[in-house]
């Protein structure tokens, strides 16, 4: 058995790193895989020497084919025993889209968890479907690890965001449950780190520093933006060991996003144990419910001002999950008070965290994909 992967793992983004580590998970077990890239942006970011190894292995004699694209560049090609469409989404459907269509004609499709599942079936999807989740490498959740150095966080229990700049992350929300959360003589902070595709770090920090104080003008909690807490911004690049660093230097990471299909950066802090608090769809309901972090109650509504993506998907006609905001405060209100108060208590948690991040690893994940292409008709 041999595995062709083709898949955007040189794009930079959250999914190219998926496919890396869904190519290294099935390495890690002996899986004889090829890759391929496919581009979709400009970006060229460094990746794995192991990568580049496997990128230079001949295609030769692969009789499974998975392609890990978004399905609009799905193509079924009967050289291969099994062609596989790996992909994600992260609202309740895409049947408007071309997708169904495009899907359907391969042989099976994996996405990375039970929702997407759904969302696929209730799109039409006929194929088999199989939950793949993502793997990781769960050596680096080192706590010996240095951290990044940000003097304004010192003294402080800090609450963190890492995502793009879109309104499907909802960090609008993050922002409003701060502050009315928390009083400017609390010893809390919050750092967001986030990027916003073709748009240069500094017009980055602009846009949020703007929609922050928007935000804090619109709660007229105070009579003036400088009686509220600064949120500490990063727009920067930064590189994978850096990003580790943030989470090792960082308290609890707050995901409010309308829908996730996995979000690393909330399975890492799980796994560097800080108590992510997500919304509770997608990935996160996955990996999150036996504890280590907590789930958010949600409510459909329509999809809406998803402007930079395909004009099928992310419409009006599907729906994503707004996060209860009174909900999202007491839980971090929860987390701030254990670190105070309860440190056993903060300290079961880190622990669960860790504990289920390592049911992801690429050992086991890897053995899940073996059994499945071995299982396979």
């Amino acid at each position: 058995m041999k595995v062709l992967f083709i898949g955007v793992y040189r794009d930079g983004t959250g999914w190219a790193k998926a496919a890396i580590d869904y190519i290294l998970a099935m390495d890690a077990v002996g899986i004889d895989v090829a890759c391929r890239p496919l581009k979709l942006n400009a970006n060229n970011y460094p990746i794995p020497d192991k990568i580049s190894e496997l990128e230079n292995k001949p295609s030769k004699g692969a009789d499974i084919c998975i392609q890990n694209v978004l399905p609009h560049y799905l193509d079924y090609n009967g050289y291969f025993d099994k062609n596989i469409a790996l992909y994600f989404s992260e609202t309740s459907s895409f049947h408007r889209s071309v997708w169904p269509q495009r899907i359907n004609c391969m042989d099976e499709a994996w996405v990375p968890c039970e929702q997407m599942s759904e969302a696929s079936m209730a799109s039409g999807v006929t194929v088999p479907i199989k939950v793949i989740p993502c793997a990781s490498d769960t050596t680096k959740f080192d706590p010996s690890r240095p951290v990044f150095e940000i003097p304004q966080l010192n003294d402080t229990f800090s609450f963190y965001f890492i995502g793009d700049m879109t309104r499907r992350k909802n960090l609008v929300a993050l922002i409003k449950a701060f502050h009315l959360e928390f009083d400017i003589s609390e010893p809390v902070s919050l750092l967001i780190k986030t990027t916003k595709y073709d748009s240069p770090p500094e017009e980055t920090m602009e846009e949020v520093k703007g929609m922050c104080n928007k935000i804090k003008e619109n709660l007229k909690i105070y009579p003036s933006l400088d009686k509220y807490k600064y949120e500490l911004i990063v727009t920067e690049h930064i590189s994978e060991e850096e990003m580790y660093s943030l989470h090792t230097t960082c308290n609890c990471f707050v995901m409010p996003s309308y829908g996730e299909a996995w979000c690393i950066p909330a399975f890492e802090a799980m796994g560097f144990g800080n108590t992510p608090i997500c919304s509770n769809v997608g990935g996160p309901s996955e990996y999150l419910k036996n504890g280590g972090g907590f789930l958010l109650p949600v409510r459909a509504e329509p999809v809406f001002g998803m402007m930079d993506t395909f004009n099928d998907i992310y419409t009006g006609h599907e729906n994503w999950w707004s996060v209860d905001v009174l909900a999202m405060q007491q839980k971090m209100r929860t987390v701030f008070e254990m670190w105070k108060n309860d440190r056993e208590g903060h300290l079961k948690i880190q622990q669960q965290g860790r504990l289920s991040a390592e049911q992801y690893s690429y050992e086991n994940v890897g053995n899940m994909i073996k059994k499945e292409l071995e299982n396979a008709d």
